[in-house]
């Protein structure tokens, strides 16, 4: 029993890969709170006390707490409000002769101004 310990304590120990996954799990409250606004300071945290098991759970819960930043859309992508429909029983007035409009119609038809753009 004791050679066979022995025998896989090398490959524990030393691999490559051991390292690897105990380098991420090591930084994993780093890792959850990169997209975080106070990421630097968790960052420090597992940094200098995260050897500690309760300042790597603090940075931890940190990290799984804090929320997350806004993210502000690119400007190509901002929608835009849409431009409001008249209602069917909106009333339009001519701002020229003040006689009725109906909606949908670009000039009055009574003295041919252009229909205006707001209600009355």
């Amino acid at each position: 029993m004791l050679t066979s310990a022995l025998l896989l304590f090398p490959f524990f120990h030393f691999h490559p890969f051991f390292w690897l996954i105990s380098l991420f799990l090591y930084f994993l409250p780093a890792f959850l709170a990169r997209d975080k606004p106070n990421f630097t300071a968790i960052l420090l945290l597992n940094l200098l006390a995260g050897w500690t098991v309760i300042g790597w759970i603090i940075a931890l819960v940190w990290a799984l707490s804090s929320a997350s930043q806004p993210q502000a859309a690119p400007p190509f992508q901002q929608a835009t409000a849409p431009a409001p429909q008249p209602a069917a029983n909106a009333a339009f007035f001519c701002s020229s002769c003040g006689k009725r409009c109906t909606p949908g119609e670009r000039f009055c038809s009574s003295c041919g101004a252009a229909q205006p753009s707001i209600q009355r």
